[in-house]
């Protein structure tokens, strides 16, 4: 493990991380509930899949000298890792939510996308070029540049987008007091989206060939699944998501001293 990469990854994701729970108090309080500090501590439960979801794709974080976080599935998650995952597991979801009662138009909603997917990827490829062998992408692998096979990062944004749609759906259908709820769900949606996702290429690259094509068909169906699952989410967000409260007949809406006034004039 490069220790002056190690160093700098553990400072700034440490600064990131703060960031985020600074946020997510400051949400809280203005929002009078604990939706987004649920979501933050969601984030951070979501870590052990890390091992599982780079043996799908062959990543590997370097072990001798590693200030580690967790290992588990016989691998060991570097910390900085794993503090990452305390605000990019939860950055989209905050976004989204900012825009869940106005809605998202399908342009501002890819756009987020897009930024989102190119930074993973610019961010991949900054640290394996300049920080050096912090993590290796291991056995044949298509569409290389530099050191980073090109449509890997699509599924770590499938994650980001999937995990912040939950947030926001569940943020709208669950009462304050079962907002606690989004803690276990993020995990879920952590893993079950990134293997969904990435199970073409996983396929591929588990399956003892040597074949770039073969690989690189793999890697080309893992980028259209995170596609699809943008879009399926983005359908979501294109109008307000008001709250089943909100949506009621007038009949059967709550009578308060507003309505009554309104009514009577």
């Amino acid at each position: 493990m490069p220790q002056t990469a190690q160093t700098v990854l553990l400072v700034a994701m440490t600064v990131m991380a703060l960031i985020s729970l600074a946020y997510a108090i400051y949400q809280s309080v203005k929002r009078r509930d604990l939706s987004h500090i649920w979501l933050f501590i969601g984030a951070g439960l979501a870590i052990p899949y890390e091992a599982l979801g780079d043996n799908l794709v062959h990543v590997y974080y370097t072990e001798k000298g590693q200030i580690s976080w967790v290992t588990t599935f016989g691998h060991s998650i570097p910390a900085f890792i794993g503090i990452l995952y305390f605000w990019y597991l939860t950055v989209f979801g905050y976004v989204m939510i900012r825009r869940a009662r106005t809605g998202m138009s399908a342009r501002e909603f890819w756009l987020y996308w897009s930024g989102f997917c190119a930074f993973a990827i610019f961010f991949e490829m900054l640290v394996t070029t300049v920080g050096g062998q912090t993590w290796i992408y291991y056995g044949p692998q298509a569409f290389m540049v530099g050191d980073v096979p090109f449509f890997t990062p699509f599924t770590y944004v499938s994650f980001m987008v999937a995990i912040a749609g939950a947030f926001c759906a569940l943020e709208r259908l669950l009462p304050k007091g079962k907002q606690w709820l989004i803690v276990p769900a993020v995990p879920m949606v952590m893993a079950g989206s990134h293997a969904a996702v990435s199970l073409p290429v996983a396929v591929a690259l588990h399956s003892g060939t040597t074949n770039i094509t073969y690989i690189g068909i793999g890697a080309l169906l893992t980028a259209a699944f995170a596609l699809v699952l943008a879009y399926v989410i983005s359908l979501g967000v294109r109008k307000p998501w008001a709250r089943p409260e909100d949506v009621l007949p007038a009949a059967a809406r709550p009578v308060t001293a507003g309505s009554l006034t309104a009514t009577t004039r």
